[in-house]
């Protein structure tokens, strides 16, 4: 428990590495493809006369402060630009003036106004995309989640232990099937569960009612030995017991904001006469799943 409580925990931490990578992926395309439409320096905002000082005094700065972190060189030039002269400033608020008016002047003419449109739809295009992919990231993440919760669920409700006894019981198909899968592998040249089924089924079919026989009434006594032990107050009390720790298992996997039941999985319902020919080992053909399960059914099934 201790070492997959570990492997799920490290399995976890990488998906959110490769997810926190995948986010700056996407951002630097986005990024990227708005820098392609603003190719033309005019499109791009004008700077104000602070930042223009910034640029020119920015190396001064970090030498002074023997740091180049952007938020302790930011803080100083701050306190600088407030301290100095108009005189000072003045020549960058004039260049500062003159790229705004410039920039005005660019985006009032028809070139301007489609270099703009063409930034905003580069924009929205390429904000549509990150929130494509980033949906599709969060789809893929929650299906992960889900296929490893159903995963755990599963190893959860199958980790209950169940009495032999209330295992049920084989139909007749299932029993021959047993002592001739072998055979039956050897004749195809192959063990695989679907041509070996595919082959049982055609094989059951054929048999005389004489070979079905001793099948038949192998799978009504232990069919009869089943429903005589649930019956008893030991086997109810058994099967009640493996029930309430299956629920108990599940419930673990559910969301916490399911109030939702599950329903009880194997409540005993009126066979349909079919299903009673088919337990009582009496059907022709064989059944489609196997009836001595492995101890519950699937979660969530």
């Amino acid at each position: 428990v201790e070492a997959n409580a570990e492997k799920a925990k490290k399995e976890e931490e990488r998906t959110e590495k490769l997810a926190a990578k995948e986010e700056m992926k996407n951002e630097r395309a986005c990024k990227a493809a708005v820098k392609a439409v603003e190719k033309d320096d005019a499109l791009k905002k004008p700077q104000t006369a602070y930042w223009l000082w910034l640029g020119d005094n920015r190396e001064r700065i970090v030498t002074m402060l023997g740091s180049g972190k952007g938020s302790e060189v930011a803080k100083k030039a701050g306190e600088m630009w407030k301290a100095i002269s108009d005189a000072d400033r003045k020549p960058y608020e004039t260049k500062a003036k003159e790229q705004k008016d410039a920039y005005d002047k660019f985006l009032a003419t028809e070139e301007g106004k489609k270099a703009l449109g063409d930034k905003k739809a580069a924009r929205v295009e390429a904000n549509a995309e990150k929130a494509k992919k980033e949906e599709e990231r969060t789809e893929k993440l929650a299906a992960k989640e889900e296929m490893k919760n159903e995963r755990a669920c599963k190893a959860a409700v199958k980790a209950v232990e169940k009495d032999d006894a209330l295992k049920k019981p084989q139909t007749a198909y299932w029993l021959w099937l047993g002592e001739n899968r072998e055979r039956i592998a050897t004749m195809l040249g192959t063990s695989k569960p679907p041509e070996v089924s595919k082959k049982g089924g055609e094989m059951w079919k054929a048999l005389t009612d004489a070979d079905r026989q001793p099948y038949e009434r192998r799978a009504k006594e232990q069919k009869d030995a089943y429903d005589k032990y649930i019956a008893s107050d030991e086997g109810a009390a058994k099967l009640k017991a493996f029930k309430d720790a299956t629920k108990a298992a599940k419930d673990q996997f559910k969301p916490k904001d399911t109030d939702k039941e599950d329903d009880d999985e194997e409540d005993e319902e009126e066979p349909s006469p079919r299903k009673r020919a088919n337990s009582a080992g009496l059907s022709a053909a064989p059944p489609t799943k196997r009836g001595r399960g492995s101890g519950a059914k699937l979660c969530g099934a």
